[in-house]
């Protein structure tokens, strides 16, 4: 064995500058998935913000849905909660807050205190955060306190301290006895403060008895922290649990504003992310793989003489074997050793960039290194099968005449182009044909139609290669002015080795324009659509009649023909309708948005305020039972959801009254696209996160029904496309007599404490959402466009071999008169071929695996079920194409000037050495 490893590093030596392209691009390949996979570990250690610093040892909590002072959680949600066997422990916090001052505190500690300190009580005989030092409260004791960490620190306070909480002569004297590791969160503005309590929201913590002689008063819950034993399921207990919390005498829900529920996501980003460093080290495999397969397979051509003499002194099948084997084994241990080494310095220039966010440092943990392990040395496996096969079939009597390489090649690719087209059908049928369930069918049909695909595209790509350069090869002769004989079988002639390097590029190409049509596709059905309005009009502490919000009509800019008045409310439904206990989507809820709208202005009249695509219904018969009865519209996805028909009703909770369910029959179905991002930056969703649909009905209903007396706001057009909405809010502000301002970040919910009117245009939701969407995209689409760079060097190798093969052919070229800047040009004409079959495979592949990711995407995404159309993006495509196109003429330039310099008998004795 000594001597077949002896003659492996012989073979490795022999083409250093083969072996040093081949170990970068293994390198390249395993530093890419160090990257990613130590990005999933420091993601675990440095962006646990919200999930664990506000809610601590709790998943959820409890709070009332009206969060006024006068409103509490009823005890019996606290009694109910202890019951449910899923629940490990249900605990009430009082929060109040109060004036509150260190006792012998330094000049310099007071410049960092607050004005007021929010008090937080509970009995819970465990902390809800880990104690940084000290010890948690002793239930019943009156003068102790825990600190909250930032607070301790900003205050420079110690265990053992004492402060004094209260105003005045109303003050009470607190020891602290342990300090709570919670630090502030930390939000784009500086300390982000929660406006809902949480048990992050708590600077002091002290005991129940405590706060109800400090606040004067017996106890009540403000809050109640729910942690659920570990065989239990959070979103199964979330959505189990909401239509039960409404309809306590205080309807409660669990706490779902935006920061909590982002909060609760970030276990989501997390596990996106290790779903990033798989993908990433499946891509790293089918490179590390492509990339030494063909630095084996292009030693093995060139080595049949040399491996057949072996043969012939004594070499065995299997020592001839365990050659080929070391070869890949020395280039991955090359790449994973070195990929570790520039993964960490990157890391390392990383953390010493953003030290402030990174605060725990970087990480290549045992991840990593198990992730760069298998796409490296699973690379150099599965590339070593073939060209072991081969060498073993190599016999001592070639080595007076080597095989040819071109026997067979030429009809091969016609029996697999009926193979390949028949695999890539495969996907399409399994998805959109026969669709799948939502069990084991769905992954089945996943791992079939994906693989069968790839498979499928790998055996056209042949094909591919031999159209290029039957029809592509001659038009490209005549832009460069080259006899078409110098450009024929140009690529055919070593036609698996082509395959290799157009695949190689492929692949990173493929998945970026893959990503692109999925997520532009699946963008679509949140961009409003020509349905929506031009803006919406949203008053902020104003008591405005419906008949005092109709004067909207009256300003100038205004289309008094399509402005509507409507008043908005986020119920939840009776009935988990939609199986989102099950599992949870965008359109798998437990509560609807449900708008109140004059019927006839908004879809009856002669210019309807909606300009709406009918599914089921009619404006004819839906506006006369809208007015009559209580009627409601639904969008298409929620009869799909919900398995409710036209003339079907459904039940709805009022918050504000839960006692009292109303039943909405429905009385048509449109298509609402992009509903969802409308009612989610226009403060629709002002209950909860999230909702299954947007619901119309009408006005007077909607107002009757859920209590709301008032408008809240006025959906309007523009009367003509010169109109701005700054110049409405002007015109507005004199109407009114009240600020008016256009929305600047659609994603701000913040208003100011007077009377106010926002107008929210709706091409500013379409800007936040596709900037928002684009920006997420392009983050995927790196690791695809870095494994296309990477793909380089595998094609320079390709043109290195080939130029090496044909060094005697073009030496003889030189010497009957063709000029060396044509051999010039046939080199970078080969590579640009190259690139042409990479970016036809890419195109093709995809598309397809676009659109099928974005239809299975409707049966295993969460923001699935609203079924787009497929949207192709192909200005950002095409300058990918353009991008991979010119990356294989650069490449080609190296080889192609080092030919183009060489004189022809110099080309001749190098060509001969190699015959």
């Amino acid at each position: 064995m000594n001597k077949v490893f002896q003659v492996a590093l012989s073979f490795l030596r022999e083409r250093p500058l083969r072996l040093v392209l081949t170990s970068l691009a293994t390198i390249a390949a395993t530093c890419m998935v160090v990257w990613v996979a130590s990005g999933y570990d420091t993601l675990l250690k440095n962006f646990d913000i919200y999930s664990e610093l506000v809610l601590g040892r709790y998943e959820l909590a409890v709070a009332p849905i009206d969060l006024n002072e006068e409103n509490v959680v009823p005890v019996a949600v606290l009694q109910d909660l202890k019951q449910d066997p899923a629940v490990a422990a249900a605990d009430a916090f009082w929060g109040e807050t109060k004036m509150v001052r260190p006792i012998e505190a330094a000049d310099s500690a007071q410049r960092g205190r607050r004005p007021v300190s929010m008090i937080l009580s509970t009995d819970s005989s465990e902390p809800p955060f880990e104690m940084q030092v000290g010890r948690w409260l002793k239930v019943g004791e009156t003068s102790e306190t825990v600190v909250r960490s930032d607070v301790a620190r900003d205050w420079d306070l110690k265990v053992g301290d004492a402060v004094s909480i209260g105003d005045g002569d109303q003050s009470t004297r607190f020891q602290v006895v342990g300090i709570v590791n919670a630090p502030t969160i930390i939000g784009p503005g500086g300390e982000a403060a929660i406006q809902i309590l949480t048990p992050g929201s708590g600077e002091f913590f002290v005991s129940t008895q405590a706060a109800e002689q400090l606040f004067g008063e017996p106890a009540k819950i403000s809050m109640v922290g729910v942690a659920l034993k570990p065989e239990a399921d959070l979103t199964q207990f979330r959505f189990g649990w909401g239509p039960r919390l409404s309809r306590y005498s205080t309807p409660v829900q669990f706490q779902e504003s935006i920061d909590i529920e982002e909060a609760l996501d970030e276990t989501a980003s997390a596990q996106n992310v290790l779903i990033q460093s798989y993908a990433a080290t499946g891509i790293a495999i089918l490179i590390a793989l492509l990339v030494i397969f063909s630095t084996l397979s292009m030693g093995i051509s060139e080595r049949v003489r040399q491996y057949a003499v072996l043969r012939a002194i004594g070499f065995t099948r299997f020592q001839v074997g365990s050659l080929i084997a070391w070869e890949g084994l020395l280039l991955a241990t090359i790449g994973f050793v070195g990929g570790i080494l520039l993964g960490q310095l990157l890391l390392w220039l990383a953390v010493r960039a953003a030290g402030d966010v990174l605060r725990n440092g970087f990480s290549v943990g045992t991840l990593s290194l198990l992730l760069a392990a298998v796409a490296t040395f699973g690379g150099a496996c599965l590339a070593s099968l073939v060209p072991i096969w081969q060498a073993t079939r190599v016999k001592p009597i070639d080595a007076m005449a080597p095989r040819s390489q071109r026997a067979g090649l030429q009809s091969t690719p016609g029996k697999l182009i009926g193979l390949g087209i028949l695999l890539v059908c495969v996907n399409p049928l399994l998805i959109f044909l026969f669709p799948p369930g939502e069990t084991y069918s769905v992954a089945l049909a996943l791992f079939i139609g994906f693989s069968a695909m790839s498979i499928g595209f790998v055996l056209l790509a042949p094909g591919i290669v031999v159209l290029v350069d039957r029809w592509i090869s001659p038009v490209l002769s005549r832009l460069l002015k080259l006899d078409p004989k110098l450009l024929r079988s140009q690529i055919t002639s070593h036609l698996w080795r082509t395959v290799g390097a157009a695949i190689s590029m492929a692949i990173g190409m493929g998945l970026y324009i893959g990503i692109l049509v999925w997520g532009f596709t699946m963008l679509e059905a949140f961009i409003p659509g020509p349905w929506a309005p031009d803006a919406l009009m949203a008053f902020h502490s104003m008591s405005l009649s419906p008949e005092e919000a109709a004067d909207m009509a009256q300003v100038a800019g205004v289309d008094p023909e399509r402005c509507e008045p409507i008043v908005v409310e986020q119920p939840r439904l009776l009935n988990d309708l939609t199986q989102s206990a099950e599992r949870a989507s965008v359109t798998r809820q437990d509560n609807v948005v449900i708008v109140g709208i004059d019927p006839a202005g908004a879809f009856g009249d002669e210019h309807p305020l909606f300009e709406l695509e009918w599914v089921a219904g009619s404006p004819e018969t839906a506006v006369p039972l809208m007015q009559t009865e209580r009627a409601c519209v639904v969008p298409d996805h929620f009869l799909v959801e919900t398995g409710l028909k036209v003339g079907e009703a459904f039940t709805l909770v009022p918050p504000e009254n839960p006692d009292q369910p109303v039943k909405y029959k429905i009385a048509g179905a449109v298509k609402l696209p992009g509903w969802h991002w409308q009612t989610k930056l226009t403060g629709f969703r002002s209950r909860t996160h999230r909702a299954a649909a947007l619901v119309f009905a009408d006005y007077m209903q909607v107002a009757r029904d859920f209590n709301k007396p008032e408008t809240a706001y006025v959906w309007f057009d523009y009367r003509s496309s010169e109109v701005t909405p700054d110049q409405i809010a002007t015109a507005a502000t004199e109407r009114f007599q009240v600020p008016a301002r256009t929305a600047g970040d659609m994603t701000a919910s913040t208003v100011g404490e007077g009377p106010e009117m926002k107008i929210m245009p709706v091409e500013g939701i379409r800007a936040v959402t596709r900037g928002a969407a684009g920006r997420w995209i392009w983050m995927l689409s790196q690791i695809p466009l870095i494994t296309v760079l990477i793909a380089g060097f595998g094609v320079l190798n390709v043109i290195l071999a080939s130029v090496r093969s044909r060094r005697w052919e073009m030496g003889v070229m030189r010497s009957v008169g063709i000029t060396s800047w044509s051999l010039v040009k046939v080199v970078l004409a080969e590579g640009l071929l190259i690139g042409i079959v990479a970016g036809l495979l890419s195109l093709s592949f995809g598309i397809m695996a676009g659109w099928c990711g974005a239809g299975i995407a409707q049966y295993i995404s969460f923001f699935g079920g609203l079924h787009p159309d497929l949207s192709v993006p192909w200005p950002a495509i095409l300058i990918g194409l353009t991008g991979m196109l010119l990356l294989s003429v650069l490449i080609s330039i190296w080889p192609a000037l080092s030919v183009g310099r060489k004189r022809p008998l110099t080309l001749l004795q190098e060509g001969r050495g190699s015959l």
